[in-house]
């Protein structure tokens, strides 16, 4: 029999997850294409939900990725996405037997992230903090395509990449989630609804006023019609 991987209550996980800076900086880095395909993720969830402590380390190693590369861009800072990764994982071990065989593991992480993310934000609010406070640099947007390489265009593509960086950190967090789901995650929309807890028409509007939000700021900072 497998042993319990609660093992004095979280812990172990803690421990685990402490033990593992390295890894979320090698996540930082990793490209989607870089991680293993959905079908993988699901029966290495699979086999935790069911009690096989041995696939903690699989399943981190698969998800983090992802999982922290999402964190990032709700939270904008990258101490607040570490901390809210870890959040998000202890979350993710406590309501493992909730898991649902077969089911899309990676939208069930985002959706317990986010949960995360807003009970935090709910606490900061109590507390009168500023959630909208320097930022601790700009975070990496998935890269956007360079017409010739040179160096000129790389430099317009970053301009624009920092455009658009710093109108998503405005964005509400509902605009903000839609879009990234969408857009930097690649989810459908039906997918999109699952994770954020409502219907198709309403993430097509929250990602229709994203979308909006960055043309109206890109068109603000110069650039024309044929670039948009």
């Amino acid at each position: 029999m497998a042993a319990d991987v609660t093992m004095g209550g979280t812990g172990l996980i803690e421990g685990r997850l402490r033990a593992s800076s390295v890894d979320r900086r090698a996540a930082r880095a990793t490209e989607p294409s870089m991680v293993c395909s959905a079908p993988s993720l699901d029966g290495i969830m699979q086999r935790y939900a069911a009690g096989e402590a041995s696939a903690f380390g699989e399943l981190y190693r698969t998800l983090a990725p992802r999982l922290h590369r999402f964190c990032l861009r709700l939270t904008r800072s990258r101490s607040d996405a570490d901390d809210l990764f870890q959040d998000a994982f202890l979350r993710l071990h406590r309501a493992r037997a909730s898991y649902v065989p077969g089911g899309p593991a990676l939208h069930w992480a985002f959706a317990i992230a986010r949960s995360a993310h807003l009970d935090r934000a709910r606490h900061r609010q109590r507390r009168r903090e500023d959630l909208h406070g320097p930022d601790s640099g700009p975070t990496t947007l998935r890269s956007l395509p360079s017409r010739d390489g040179s160096p000129e265009d790389d430099a317009c593509t970053r301009d624009m990449a920092l455009v658009i960086d710093r109108e998503i950190a405005r964005m509400s967090e509902k605009t903000r989630s839609a879009y990234v789901i969408l857009r930097e995650e690649g989810l459908s929309v039906a997918e999109a609804a699952s994770v954020l807890g409502t219907t198709c028409d309403v993430v097509k509007q929250r990602a229709h006023r994203a979308y909006e939000q960055i043309r109206a700021a890109l068109r603000g900072a110069g650039w024309d019609e044929d670039t948009l």
